[in-house]
């Protein structure tokens, strides 16, 4: 048997003595290298749905997007479609909520109101530090607002624990520390109403001494809306309600016209971000094509989604407004939605109840928004989707392939260890034998050069 050398880069298993060393790494190399085609194979296909998996989630989270873009419009249709505009803003602002109607009234302002106020008395005791003085000893007060006492128990018989106990209170006022003094500290305790109305406010301490003087007696805020009625509304506040749905925050006295109307800004801006999505949605398809294509071409997947979202665009309404387009929605070359904003906003103004009723809602199942909810449900469902299920199915795939893997690599292993052992022994013997042979081939030579010495 002719011997041979290794190539630089086989791997070395034994440190072999005889001259058929290299021989036997290279039967062991051989024998590895057929015995991994199968578990090369394996890997192959793994990373083949590895790859699938990327696209997968990448076409996952393009219909993700498409699926919260119908979401965004559902919500557009609602209460964001009303706006109040106030023709004096500096009378009143407007906010509107659920339940308000379109319409116009007129807001009458006849007094902003005011709050009470009180201060603590002087010749009480001078505090000229709040975290620790006070205007009266003890920790028992009493706040009387309106007639109704409020005990006050301080821990912390501090001016400072004092104006914290009453803000806890809830007696619907607000207290806070003034420096009355000046360079030299006098502080004073001031409480203030919350309410606009001629609350009285009385603070007493254990003796059942009073410690405040009113500074100013409070009044309700007063308006009519529409000129009604004749004895104009009181309030404690000025965020009033004025109709269902419709509250203002009076500002100044005053008279403004306050008008409530539906406009189509909020559903367009909704349907920019569908048109968004669901381009993104088309481009993520379109790398599933050609000889170029990722690793889902061919996919049937891919085919399933694209009719899915022919079906979004197909929906057929059966109202004045039956189609996508007489929104402003319309395909361009590349099978990109373009939206005409101008167009869908003119519509809108004109008829907000057909573009309404088009549009339907996904609460209701309705119209375009349900059978558009009903769609993407039936892809993105958690339980039935066909993307989760394809993604699940996926990735029991590759585990259980990597299972097949790690259990190939341990039979490797063991195929490896127990060539070495063989072909380390059989190196052992041949070296052993070489050396028997070397050994025998000096004792002749020996012994032919000894029988030549005595012929001489």
């Amino acid at each position: 048997m002719s011997t041979s050398s290794t190539s630089s880069s086989s791997p070395v298993y034994f440190n072999g003595t005889s001259t058929y060393s290299s021989d036997l790494q290279q039967v062991i190399t051989r024998e590895l290298q057929i015995a991994s085609l199968p578990m090369q194979l394996l890997q192959n296909q793994q990373s083949q749905l590895t790859s699938e998996q990327t696209a997968m989630q990448s076409l996952s989270s393009s219909f993700s997007g498409v699926q919260s873009a119908i979401t965004g419009i559902d919500s557009a249709t609602g209460l964001s479609t009303y706006g109040a505009t106030v023709s004096d803003p500096s009378v009143a602002n407007a906010t509107v909520s659920s339940g308000v109607l379109n319409g116009t009234l007129t807001l009458d302002v006849l007094s902003l109101g005011s709050k009470s106020s009180a201060m603590s008395n002087s010749g009480l005791l001078t505090v000229t530090d709040p975290t620790q003085d006070n205007i009266s000893t003890g920790s028992s007060y009493t706040l009387t607002v309106d007639s109704k006492p409020y005990t006050l128990n301080l821990t912390d018989t501090s001016l400072d624990g004092l104006v914290n106990a009453i803000n806890s209170s809830g007696a619907g006022v607000s207290a806070t520390i003034v420096n009355v003094g000046g360079s030299t500290p006098d502080y004073r305790l001031s409480i203030q109403s919350q309410n606009y109305a001629a609350d009285t406010i009385q603070l007493t301490d254990s003796g059942d001494n009073p410690l405040m003087t009113t500074l100013a007696t409070g009044s309700p805020v007063t308006y009519q809306v529409n000129g009604q009625p004749s004895t104009p509304i009181e309030s404690n506040s000025r965020t009033v309600t004025l109709a269902p749905g419709l509250s203002v925050n009076i500002l100044a006295a005053g008279s403004t016209d306050i008008t409530v109307s539906q406009n189509g800004s909020s559903i367009a801006n909704a349907i920019n971000s569908f048109v968004t999505a669901y381009n993104a949605a088309v481009d993520q398809l379109s790398q599933s094509h050609g000889t170029g294509g990722n690793a889902l071409t061919g996919n049937s997947i891919v085919f399933s989604l694209e009719q899915t979202l022919q079906q979004l665009t197909n929906y057929t309404g059966s109202g004045n407004i039956t189609a996508l387009s007489d929104l402003g929605l319309t395909f361009d070359s590349n099978g990109h939605l373009q939206f005409d904003e101008t167009g869908f906003l003119s519509t809108a103004s004109q008829s907000m109840n057909d573009v309404l009723s088009f549009l339907g809602s996904v609460s209701g199942n309705n119209g375009f928004l349900g059978i558009a909810s009903q769609t993407l449900t039936g892809v993105m469902d958690t339980t039935t989707g066909i993307l989760p299920q394809a993604m699940n199915d996926l990735a029991t795939e590759v585990t259980n392939i990597g299972t097949q893997i790690n259990d190939d690599e341990d039979k490797l292993t063991t195929l490896q260890q127990t060539l070495t052992q063989q072909m380390a022994q059989a190196d052992a013997l041949i070296a052993s034998l070489q050396q028997q042979n070397t050994n025998l081939t000096n004792l002749f030579s020996a012994m032919k050069v000894n029988a030549q010495l005595i012929s001489g």
